[in-house]
């Protein structure tokens, strides 16, 4: 393999965002040497449909063939990067309120077409992790509540009308969030539950929807009876036993934000990506800062190089992204 198959390789696993609302002159000389798997995008990026679609469109005409990925947070209440031009969309917990999977859905449903006609094809939505510790502010009101399978329903109801809709549903933060008043964003969360109380609680959902699931995103979480030195995203007891192997999922796995504190103050985002991707990572999300996703994806090649990553590992991450990526939808007219 020369230098530059392995560099689209390597690319073809990072998903990036940008800092500035549009990529400038440097930042498209960067996307030129490095063809990313795909980007997010934020209120900085665009509040309206319109003005993402721009921004969509643009990106998307760089690739041939193959559409990159084009992801957002669209959740809902306090979590919507597009707040204009597109339909209300109530938080999960007032979903989770209501309880009516087909109210769920029908939200799901209009989500999808607001986000085909701003380019996006996946949404990093929804959230399964249970509103179980009321100091939690890091998920709090984007949780559809504290019962396992109420979540299960109303979250599997509200992702059946995004795939309906024609947009990747993307479970998250695995193996949950929700019991911690940590925010990951800032700091190393630790989850210090027994085991039972787990599968009987907080994976209920992620191993009720794992085996269908096309996407998933994993946390920044510590859960000391599933691996008591790694965070989800690092950690192959909890990516490659339990979801993979015990749970039956088949599709991507996102990893959180790389930029996060949870990873960036610890073992760092350029070492956490090439970690997140021995781990079982398929995708790793670098939000801010295409440069560190060009480091990171620089960190891939040398660890390949140098034997410290298993090129099929590598392989295997970038053949389910091709084949996610090929199922992608085209935008709708805005």
């Amino acid at each position: 393999m020369t230098k530059d198959e392995l560099r689209r390789l390597a690319s073809s696993v990072v998903l990036t965002g940008f800092a500035q609302a549009n990529p400038d002159a440097d930042v498209e000389n960067l996307l030129d040497a490095y063809e990313f798997g795909g980007f997010i995008f934020f209120d900085r990026n665009g509040a309206s449909v319109e003005e993402l679609r721009t921004l969509t469109d643009r990106l998307g005409s760089r690739y041939e063939g193959v559409r990159p990925i084009l992801s957002i947070d669209q959740e809902g209440g306090r979590v919507m990067r597009l707040r204009e031009g597109v339909s209300p969309m109530p938080a999960a917990s007032e979903i989770g309120e209501r309880d009516d999977e087909t109210y769920a859905e029908q939200i799901g449903s209009r989500c999808a077409f607001d986000l085909r006609r701003a380019g996006c094809n996946l949404d990093l939505a929804p959230v399964l992790d249970l509103a179980v510790d009321p100091r939690n502010t890091v998920i709090g009101s984007r949780s559809f509540g504290a019962d396992p399978a109420k979540v299960t329903r109303l979250a599997r109801a509200f992702a059946r009308g995004l795939e309906r809709g024609g947009i990747v549903a993307t479970y998250k933060h695995f193996p949950g969030h929700g019991a911690t008043p940590v925010d990951s964003h800032l700091a190393l969360p630790v989850i210090d539950v027994d085991e039972a109380t787990l599968r009987a609680r907080d994976l209920v959902p992620f191993a009720a929807v794992a085996a269908r699931a096309r996407a998933m995103m994993s946390a920044h979480v510590i859960v000391k009876t599933l691996d008591p030195d790694n965070p989800g995203t690092l950690s192959s007891r909890i990516l490659q036993d339990l979801l993979r192997e015990e749970f039956h999922f088949g599709g991507v796995c996102f990893s959180d934000c790389l930029q996060m504190k949870a990873i960036a103050d610890g073992v760092g985002s350029v070492e956490g990506g090439l970690l997140a991707m021995r781990a079982g990572c398929d995708v790793l999300t670098v939000s801010h800062d295409p440069y560190l996703a060009a480091a990171i994806v620089d960190r891939l090649m040398q660890a390949v190089t140098q034997g410290d990553l298993n090129v099929d590992r590598l392989h295997e991450a970038a053949t389910r992204v091709q084949a996610l990526r090929a199922s992608l939808q085209p935008p709708l007219a805005a």
